[in-house]
Protein backbone atom coordinates (compact mmCIF):
# COMPACT_ATOMS: atom_id res chain seq x y z
CA UNK A 1 0.00 0.00 0.00
CA UNK A 2 2.44 2.09 0.66
CA UNK A 3 3.97 1.51 -2.56
CA UNK A 4 0.75 2.33 -4.55
CA UNK A 5 0.92 4.92 -2.53
CA UNK A 6 4.15 6.29 -3.38
CA UNK A 7 3.91 5.17 -6.69
CA UNK A 8 0.62 7.36 -6.57
CA UNK A 9 2.39 9.92 -5.40
CA UNK A 10 5.54 10.26 -8.03
CA UNK A 11 3.23 10.00 -11.14
CA UNK A 12 0.84 12.74 -9.89
CA UNK A 13 4.40 14.66 -9.15
CA UNK A 14 5.34 13.76 -12.85
CA UNK A 15 2.62 14.61 -13.64
CA UNK A 16 1.98 17.89 -12.18
CA UNK A 17 5.49 18.69 -13.39
CA UNK A 18 5.47 17.49 -16.83
CA UNK A 19 2.49 19.92 -17.99
CA UNK A 20 4.81 22.93 -16.10
CA UNK A 21 7.81 22.17 -17.99
CA UNK A 22 5.45 22.19 -21.19
CA UNK A 23 4.00 25.78 -19.56
CA UNK A 24 7.72 26.77 -18.99
CA UNK A 25 8.48 25.81 -22.64
CA UNK A 26 5.28 27.82 -24.02
CA UNK A 27 6.68 30.43 -21.86
CA UNK A 28 10.05 30.97 -23.03
CA UNK A 29 8.88 30.81 -26.92
CA UNK A 30 6.31 33.25 -26.07
CA UNK A 31 8.64 35.53 -24.64
CA UNK A 32 11.19 34.71 -27.80
CA UNK A 33 8.18 35.99 -30.02
CA UNK A 34 7.80 38.97 -28.21
CA UNK A 35 11.23 39.86 -27.97
CA UNK A 36 11.51 39.54 -31.71
CA UNK A 37 8.01 41.51 -32.09
CA UNK A 38 8.99 44.04 -29.93
CA UNK A 39 12.71 44.68 -31.68
CA UNK A 40 10.75 44.81 -35.18
CA UNK A 41 8.61 47.63 -33.36
CA UNK A 42 11.38 49.16 -32.34
CA UNK A 43 13.13 49.19 -35.53
CA UNK A 44 10.26 50.11 -37.83
CA UNK A 45 10.13 53.20 -34.52
CA UNK A 46 13.57 53.81 -35.69
CA UNK A 47 12.74 53.82 -39.36
CA UNK A 48 9.79 56.36 -38.39
CA UNK A 49 11.35 58.76 -36.91
CA UNK A 50 13.97 59.02 -39.67
CA UNK A 51 11.26 59.71 -41.69
CA UNK A 52 9.80 62.00 -39.67
CA UNK A 53 12.68 63.92 -39.09
CA UNK A 54 13.57 64.24 -42.80
CA UNK A 55 10.21 65.57 -43.27
CA UNK A 56 10.25 68.04 -40.61
CA UNK A 57 13.98 69.27 -42.30
CA UNK A 58 11.77 69.47 -46.03
CA UNK A 59 8.99 71.36 -44.41
CA UNK A 60 11.38 74.46 -43.08
CA UNK A 61 13.28 74.60 -46.27
CA UNK A 62 9.90 74.95 -47.92
CA UNK A 63 8.50 77.54 -45.61
CA UNK A 64 11.49 78.97 -46.12
CA UNK A 65 11.21 79.18 -50.29
CA UNK A 66 7.86 81.06 -49.71
CA UNK A 67 8.45 83.06 -47.04
CA UNK A 68 11.39 84.15 -50.07
CA UNK A 69 8.91 84.35 -52.80
CA UNK A 70 6.34 86.27 -50.99
CA UNK A 71 9.35 89.12 -50.43
CA UNK A 72 9.59 88.57 -54.24
CA UNK A 73 6.21 89.38 -54.88
CA UNK A 74 5.82 92.15 -52.49
CA UNK A 75 8.18 94.06 -54.18
CA UNK A 76 6.64 94.83 -57.60
CA UNK A 77 9.39 94.77 -60.84
CA UNK A 78 8.58 97.82 -62.63
CA UNK A 79 9.03 95.94 -65.86
CA UNK A 80 6.57 93.23 -64.77
CA UNK A 81 3.28 93.51 -66.46
CA UNK A 82 -0.03 93.53 -64.41
CA UNK A 83 -3.01 92.36 -65.78
CA UNK A 84 -5.16 95.59 -65.28
CA UNK A 85 -1.64 96.62 -67.84
CA UNK A 86 -3.00 93.85 -70.44
CA UNK A 87 -6.74 94.95 -69.87
CA UNK A 88 -5.81 98.39 -70.63
CA UNK A 89 -3.96 97.89 -73.37
CA UNK A 90 -6.39 95.56 -75.33
CA UNK A 91 -8.91 98.23 -74.67
CA UNK A 92 -6.53 100.96 -76.31
CA UNK A 93 -5.97 98.68 -79.43
CA UNK A 94 -9.23 98.19 -79.61
CA UNK A 95 -10.23 102.08 -79.69
CA UNK A 96 -7.34 101.75 -82.23
CA UNK A 97 -8.68 99.14 -84.05
CA UNK A 98 -12.42 100.45 -84.03
CA UNK A 99 -11.05 104.49 -85.33
CA UNK A 100 -8.75 102.18 -88.02
CA UNK A 101 -12.28 100.79 -89.37
CA UNK A 102 -14.24 103.84 -89.77
CA UNK A 103 -11.30 105.79 -91.29
CA UNK A 104 -11.41 103.22 -94.01
CA UNK A 105 -14.95 103.08 -94.54
CA UNK A 106 -14.81 107.10 -94.51
CA UNK A 107 -12.33 106.97 -97.22
CA UNK A 108 -13.68 104.70 -99.32
CA UNK A 109 -17.32 106.30 -99.20
CA UNK A 110 -15.04 109.29 -100.19
CA UNK A 111 -13.01 106.72 -103.00
CA UNK A 112 -16.41 106.23 -104.07
CA UNK A 113 -18.05 109.44 -104.79
CA UNK A 114 -14.71 110.37 -106.41
CA UNK A 115 -15.15 107.33 -108.95
CA UNK A 116 -18.61 108.47 -109.34
CA UNK A 117 -18.11 111.54 -110.33
CA UNK A 118 -14.51 111.19 -112.38
CA UNK A 119 -15.58 107.70 -114.05
CA UNK A 120 -18.84 108.85 -115.29
CA UNK A 121 -16.70 112.15 -116.83
CA UNK A 122 -19.47 114.41 -115.17
CA UNK A 123 -17.77 117.70 -113.86
CA UNK A 124 -17.43 118.27 -110.72
CA UNK A 125 -20.19 120.19 -109.42
CA UNK A 126 -19.81 124.37 -110.03
CA UNK A 127 -20.50 126.70 -107.57
CA UNK A 128 -23.73 128.01 -107.48
CA UNK A 129 -23.65 131.95 -108.57
CA UNK A 130 -22.60 134.03 -105.60
CA UNK A 131 -24.72 136.63 -104.59
CA UNK A 132 -22.88 139.67 -103.86
CA UNK A 133 -24.18 139.78 -100.39
CA UNK A 134 -22.75 137.41 -98.19
CA UNK A 135 -19.75 136.58 -95.96
CA UNK A 136 -16.70 135.30 -95.89
CA UNK A 137 -15.83 132.78 -92.88
CA UNK A 138 -12.16 131.06 -92.07
CA UNK A 139 -13.39 128.20 -89.75
CA UNK A 140 -11.39 127.94 -86.50
CA UNK A 141 -10.49 124.62 -84.32
CA UNK A 142 -13.69 123.27 -82.75
CA UNK A 143 -16.24 124.77 -85.30
CA UNK A 144 -18.89 123.15 -86.78
CA UNK A 145 -21.31 124.11 -89.70
CA UNK A 146 -24.52 124.11 -87.32
CA UNK A 147 -22.27 126.86 -85.03
CA UNK A 148 -21.12 128.75 -87.61
CA UNK A 149 -24.59 129.60 -88.74
CA UNK A 150 -26.16 129.83 -85.57
CA UNK A 151 -23.72 133.00 -84.66
CA UNK A 152 -24.55 134.53 -87.92
CA UNK A 153 -28.31 133.97 -87.11
CA UNK A 154 -27.59 135.53 -83.80
CA UNK A 155 -25.40 138.52 -85.76
CA UNK A 156 -28.57 138.93 -87.99
CA UNK A 157 -31.38 138.91 -85.20
CA UNK A 158 -29.45 141.34 -83.06
CA UNK A 159 -29.40 143.91 -86.51
CA UNK A 160 -33.20 143.40 -87.08
CA UNK A 161 -33.40 140.87 -89.57
CA UNK A 162 -36.09 138.60 -90.50
CA UNK A 163 -34.64 136.06 -92.24
CA UNK A 164 -32.19 133.18 -91.24
CA UNK A 165 -29.25 131.60 -92.79
CA UNK A 166 -30.24 127.72 -93.16
CA UNK A 167 -27.70 125.03 -93.64
CA UNK A 168 -29.13 124.11 -97.64
CA UNK A 169 -28.05 127.59 -98.27
CA UNK A 170 -24.67 127.52 -96.86
CA UNK A 171 -24.21 124.22 -98.44
CA UNK A 172 -25.80 125.24 -101.68
CA UNK A 173 -23.19 128.42 -101.50
CA UNK A 174 -19.91 126.16 -100.68
CA UNK A 175 -20.87 122.57 -103.10
CA UNK A 176 -17.70 121.21 -102.11
CA UNK A 177 -18.13 121.60 -98.75
CA UNK A 178 -18.06 118.89 -96.38
CA UNK A 179 -20.09 119.34 -92.80
CA UNK A 180 -18.19 116.51 -91.61
CA UNK A 181 -14.63 116.94 -92.78
CA UNK A 182 -13.88 120.43 -92.40
CA UNK A 183 -10.39 122.21 -91.88
CA UNK A 184 -9.17 124.64 -89.70
CA UNK A 185 -8.46 127.68 -91.91
CA UNK A 186 -10.83 126.43 -94.96
CA UNK A 187 -12.94 129.24 -96.12
CA UNK A 188 -16.69 129.31 -96.19
CA UNK A 189 -19.06 131.51 -98.20
CA UNK A 190 -22.12 132.38 -96.15
CA UNK A 191 -25.14 134.06 -97.71
CA UNK A 192 -26.93 136.99 -96.38
CA UNK A 193 -30.34 135.98 -96.32
CA UNK A 194 -32.15 139.13 -96.83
Amino acid sequence: MKRLLLLGLVLGVSLLVGPATIVAQGASLETRALREDYRRLQSQLADLLEAHNALKSELSKLRTEVRQLRTQAATKDPAAITRSDLEGLAKSIREVDRKRVQDKELILKEMQAFLRTGATGAKPPTAAPRSEKGFNHIVEGGQTISAIIAAYNTKLKEQGANKRITLKSVLDANPNLNPRTMRIGQSLFIPDPR
